[in-house]
């Protein structure tokens, strides 16, 4: 049996940019951290989703970046016990800083949001403002798709969550279960 692949991140190789750069000279690759957070379900899968939030910042001076940034972990913190959270992501395009979340659903997303932590966060951001622009959404999932895994063996594919695959029975690393 050949051994088990790793799931792991693989970031574009120079010659993968250069290419990326000719097809699309528009697009554009911002270095920088990207953040995210398991809900208290522990690592699940995108197919887990049936909703996300979307948020959006820009910060117009450095101070206020920082003090944005501990507000937001409070935020997150708070995340961790709300009912249907599974994952949040925090990242940046630029000057414009994104937060994506995972939710099981539009609903238990809107109950967060409504809530006394989330909305005493919002209070305090308008009476002492570190956002030079802001956006937030709640999209509820129109469609909702299965992740499948592709066996390196054998070529079949499983249906997600799985640990082996169905063709072969070998064992596949998911990313998502132990």
């Amino acid at each position: 049996m050949t051994e088990t692949k790793e799931v792991r991140g693989f970031p574009p190789n120079a010659e993968t940019a250069a290419y990326g750069d000719l097809v699309l000279p528009t697009r554009r690759w911002t270095p920088g951290a990207v953040g995210a957070l398991d809900g208290p379900g522990g690592p699940l899968g995108p197919e887990q989703a049936g909703a996300l939030t979307l948020t959006y910042g820009a910060f117009a001076d450095d101070a206020s970046a920082q003090r944005g940034y501990r507000h937001f972990t409070d935020i997150q913190k708070a995340m961790l016990s709300a009912d249907g959270f599974i994952r949040w992501f925090s990242f940046v395009d630029g000057p414009h800083g994104y937060g994506l979340g995972l939710w099981r659903s539009a609903e238990q997303a809107t109950t967060f949001v409504r809530g006394e932590t989330h909305r005493a966060a919002v209070t305090e951001q308008h009476r002492n403002p570190f956002e030079y622009s802001q956006f937030a959404g709640i999209w509820d999932a129109h469609t909702i798709g299965r992740r499948t895994l592709h066996c390196p063996s054998c070529g079949g594919r499983a249906v997600a969550p799985a640990a082996a695959c169905s063709g072969c029975g070998r064992r596949l690393d998911d990313g998502f279960i132990d």
